[in-house]
């Protein structure tokens, strides 16, 4: 084999070699961003229950199924989705193996969403709602103008700021009333 060949054949092999190490790569990050998987562990069960319910959990007329990564995590760039994606299952990782999760105060923790969501994820599907005109709810039209000036003046809102209940069904706090209720009653 002469060195143009061995140039020829070292490249075909690094590029099988690259194209598989991304198949598969895409592949693991496909299956570790959906309702299943991430309703797996304990802690998350009222989440993946709730967001069953959700229109964005496939109750709806399309039968659209949104994966928990369309919103939380951010759809900026690829790099950036890596690196939260990263961070984040190694976080959530380590905190299923190690802490005690009945302790985690999700009620409180829904106060953050701001943190948890990620308007580019509701941008991705939802991006020709910034631009209507005319809209079957002239509230929505307003409030969503209301959005965009913010955006374009550099002082945004999110979306979760005023859809507080987006992705499950409005019976989150509910659910999670059931195992860690917010107050107690005592008896006299």
């Amino acid at each position: 084999m002469n060195k143009k060949q061995f140039i020829i054949a070292l490249l075909a092999v690094g590029a099988l070699i690259g194209t598989g190490g991304s198949l598969i790569t895409a592949e693991i990050v496909h299956k570790t961003g959906d309702q299943e998987f991430c309703g797996s562990c304990h802690s998350m069960e009222p989440m993946a229950k709730t967001f069953k319910l959700d229109i964005h959990g496939g109750q709806n007329e399309h039968g659209f199924v949104a994966e928990c990564v369309d919103c939380h995590l951010p759809h900026d760039s690829v790099f950036g989705y890596m690196v939260d994606k990263t961070i984040h299952g190694v976080n959530d990782v380590f905190k299923e193996t190690f802490t005690d999760t009945s302790k985690i105060d999700w009620l409180s923790r829904r106060k953050e969403r701001e943190r948890f969501v990620f308007d580019s994820g509701c941008l991705n599907c939802h991006k020709e709602l910034l631009d209507k005109t005319e809209a079957d709810n002239p509230k929505s039209l307003q409030t969503h103008a209301h959005y965009k000036k913010q955006l374009e003046k550099g002082d945004p809102i999110q979306c979760v700021s005023c859809h507080v209940t987006v992705g499950h069904n409005g019976q989150l706090r509910t659910e999670l009333n059931k195992t860690n209720p917010e107050f107690s009653f005592i008896s006299k």
